[in-house]
């Protein structure tokens, strides 16, 4: 069947013949596709490349031979082998179709409101060759990802990939908006989220159950959403308040003298070209073989006339893992520990006012801790949902 595509197929008319002695001959001089006698001729279908061997065999066994038909690309291509601006036109038009299903014609990005944060990052992606007219299989999106959350404050996530021509980014960035609107429609109570001294309260929906300076616990009712209406059945609504509280927290975090840590190293691309179910590596970077790393994968199919071919281009990100065990003397672990309670306040203790903070350092089992105690001033209200019966 391959052959046939190659080569095309070969239809004989031969006459003249002694049966049995010519499909002999047949038989070991050609690889025969059909062949049978009818009326007293013997019809033979074979590749186009035996052509002139049958016509020679015919020749030499006083056979009359006539080629009755061609088929086949091969022979459609050689009627035109003269016609070289038509040939050229047909190469040229393929290859313009090829390039232009494979050359970037637009490039969207999504998740983005900002006009001014849009234009940023579309000259990042620019700088790096990501434009119109950029040749798709050359580009590396994971490489392009990873410049561009590297060197702008406004992306937060970024993935990268395509569609046809059009090569989409999709951004996330830092800021975050809350979904309350959906929430708000289930019935619930704001109860306390700490054993605490009320000390305001903004009640926007709902009814107030405590008094400025009373003393809760925690999952106390602060807030109902059972509006009582007189005789009729109490209306239930999603309580919406704002309830300060004073109130204890207490910590503890350590830090061992010794850790096994596992860092980042270097980043190695490398690519290869898959044909059908067989893939073919492409120059890339050396990869060392001893080595650990995480690897992430994209496959980029190529295109023709708008329809996907059964080639692609794979491009692997190895990022190199180390693993290592660090040694900290006290007053590194203390650093170390220090540093990871300014992250918790600034991160976890966000938006709470510290009224008093007390830390004591102490000996653990395998290094050191900090136990720090709090007075805070913050929410202390939280939503809990009314189970209807």
């Amino acid at each position: 069947m391959i052959e046939a595509l190659i080569f095309g197929e070969v239809s004989f008319k031969i006459d003249g013949f002694d049966v049995a002695l010519m499909n002999e001959k047949l038989y070991k001089a050609c690889k025969v596709i059909s062949l049978y006698a009818k009326s007293d001729s013997l019809y033979l279908t074979t590749s186009g490349r035996f052509e002139k061997k049958v016509l020679s065999l015919c020749e030499g066994a006083g056979c009359v031979c006539e080629v009755i038909s061609r088929r086949g690309a091969v022979f459609t291509l050689k009627k035109y082998r003269k016609r070289f601006g038509l040939a050229f036109g047909a190469v040229f038009a393929a290859a313009a179709l090829f390039l232009l299903s494979n050359i970037v014609m637009k490039v969207e990005i999504t998740g983005v409101t900002d006009e001014a944060v849009t234009e940023e990052i579309r000259s990042i992606l620019s700088d790096e060759g990501l434009r119109a007219g950029a040749y798709i299989p050359s580009l590396n999106f994971f490489k392009l990802a990873n410049k561009l959350f590297s060197s702008s404050e406004n992306v937060a996530w970024a993935s990268i990939g395509n569609i046809g021509s059009v090569v989409y980014v999709n951004v996330t960035t830092p800021t975050l908006k809350p979904k309350d609107a959906e929430n708000r429609r289930v019935p619930c109570d704001i109860v306390a989220s700490h054993d605490a001294v009320v000390v305001s309260a903004e009640v926007m929906i709902g009814r107030l159950e405590v008094l400025i300076g009373d003393d809760v616990y925690k999952g106390q009712t602060l807030v109902s959403g059972r509006i009582e209406r007189g005789e009729d059945p109490p209306r239930l609504c999603h309580s919406y308040a704002r309830i300060t509280g004073r109130y204890e927290e207490s910590i503890t975090i350590e830090q061992k003298y010794t850790e096994e840590v596992v860092s980042q190293g270097d980043v190695f691309y490398r690519r290869s070209l898959n044909l059908f179910e067989l893939e073919l590596p492409l120059p890339g970077d050396i990869l060392d073989p001893d080595a650990e790393y995480s690897v992430r994968s994209l496959t980029t199919p190529v295109k023709l006339f708008g329809f996907t071919l059964p080639i692609s281009v794979t491009t692997r990100e190895y990022t190199e893992l180390r693993g290592d065990v660090k040694t900290y003397s006290t007053a590194e672990a203390l650093s170390e520990l220090y540093k990871r309670l300014e992250n918790y306040e600034n991160e976890i203790l966000d938006g709470v006012t510290v009224i008093d903070r007390r830390v004591e350092e102490c000996d653990s089992e395998d290094g050191v801790a900090l136990i720090v105690d709090y007075i805070l001033e913050g929410e202390i209200g939280t939503p809990s949902e009314i189970y209807i019966k």
